[in-house]
């Protein structure tokens, strides 16, 4: 049975060795092709949080990489239009991986995905571009060593159990009409997006027709450490707090903390391993989300993993409404043993109208996804969607 719990899962078989022995693997890739799509896809519905309301379309974008045998991989960066979550764009992102990253790798021989990740080790920034490439190299690296990605990164869970994140709502019934949905489908843990005037009354209301289910909400950075309702919050005895105050209000959130017996969850504290490491230092929160392209790629997300392995903090896979590129990094990531709290999962058909790979994926009557075990994109990507959705283009082709 797939279940989700805030203790650590037995011992780390690989503990410390598994960042060294990821950094060693020798996958020998020449990269001869790259390929960049700005795909804008429709969204179901608008997503509300603290940040504001989602745009009826989403932009996303797809990098496609080709060895020259032929071998190829997927990557995407799950970009934002605006810097709120991080300082990345739609529009800094595509200029990054055009302009700067993709220029300087493809016809270039790497002995293996950290070689590659290292070549941009120097450059600020830019994470969901540095992101967005190193997956694919790691999709082609497991296509030529036939390892899924799961088992290459030293996963131990067949399945992911699965929350589910849910937005503002117009009123507290649409809010609960939601949740009932949602555990019915399987979703074993609920997330509220709060914001000032809306935060005690829905979660309280949640809590009172859901009392068994676990809940949490996230603040997206949204309130003050001295007029947030932390008190009326901490009554809830809820899973966790997700960021309330900006991600570089260390100071202000460890103060919270020593204040709150709920735990507050590093999410945009949580932006690189030294920011990290700092945060956990300050007692800044007591779990961690980690999101692969706010962290700028797979190597540095295991590095954050082994990190709260090792400090005892429980972390969970965010999401960022990736389409099943994405997600299936994610869901290979979530497989690591230090990942003990349910993931933000949800299929792709919840947001989007129409996923970029076929077959997707769902959830299990057991709460959880199957982790792919295919080599490569752990879901087939479909080219003719992906270039159907495409706004923008470039190729590396066209520039030799």
């Amino acid at each position: 049975m797939c279940v989700a719990t805030s203790a650590l899962v037995g011992p780390d078989r690989l503990g410390a060795a598994r960042l060294d022995r990821l950094r060693e693997l020798e996958v020998p890739v020449r990269l001869q092709r790259a390929d960049v799509f700005m795909v804008a896809l429709s969204l179901r519905r608008s997503f509300r949080s603290a940040y504001g309301a989602s745009a009826p379309r989403k932009r996303v974008i797809i990098v496609r990489l080709e060895d020259a045998d032929g071998v190829t991989g997927w990557g995407e960066a799950p970009v934002f239009e605006r810097p709120f979550f991080g300082v990345d764009t739609a529009e800094s992102t595509w200029s990054a991986l055009v302009d700067l990253i993709l220029p300087a790798v493809v016809g270039g021989s790497f002995a293996g995905p950290a070689e590659l990740a290292a070549s941009w080790a120097g450059f600020l920034g830019q994470n969901y571009a540095k992101c967005a490439v190193e997956s694919a190299v790691w999709a082609i690296a497991s296509e030529r060593l036939a390892v899924p990605l799961a088992r290459l990164w030293g996963g131990v869970r067949e399945g992911i159990p699965v929350g589910e994140s849910l937005p503002i709502h117009d009123t507290v019934e649409l809010l609960l009409d939601e949740v009932a949905e949602r555990v019915q489908e399987g979703f074993g843990r609920i997330k509220l997006k709060i914001a000032p005037g809306w935060d005690v009354s829905p979660a309280a209301a949640v809590k009172a027709a859901f009392p068994a289910l676990p809940l949490s909400v996230d603040g997206n950075c949204g309130y003050r450490l001295e007029t947030g309702p932390w008190d009326e919050l901490d009554e809830l005895e809820l899973l966790m707090i997700e960021q309330p105050l900006p991600g570089d209000a260390l100071v202000e959130m460890s103060m919270l903390q020593a204040r709150l017996e709920t735990a507050l969850c590093l999410d945009e504290s949580a932006s690189s391993l030294n920011v990290t490491r700092t945060a956990l230092h300050l007692k800044a929160g007591r779990i961690v989300n980690i999101k692969p392209p706010r962290l700028g790629g797979l190597l540095t997300s295991v590095a954050v993993h082994d990190l709260c392995v090792q400090s005892g903090v429980p972390t969970w896979c965010g999401g960022m409404l990736e389409t099943g590129i994405g997600r299936g990094f994610n869901l290979a990531l979530a497989s690591l043993p230090g990942f003990t709290l349910h993931a933000d999962m949800s299929p792709t058909r919840i947001f989007y109208t129409e996923d970029l790979v076929e077959p997707t994926f769902e959830v299990g009557n057991d709460g959880c996804i199957e982790v792919p075990t295919r080599p490569g994109n752990g879901f087939p990507v479909v080219p003719e969607r992906v270039a159907r959705s495409a706004t923008r283009r470039w190729s590396s082709r066209s520039t030799t």
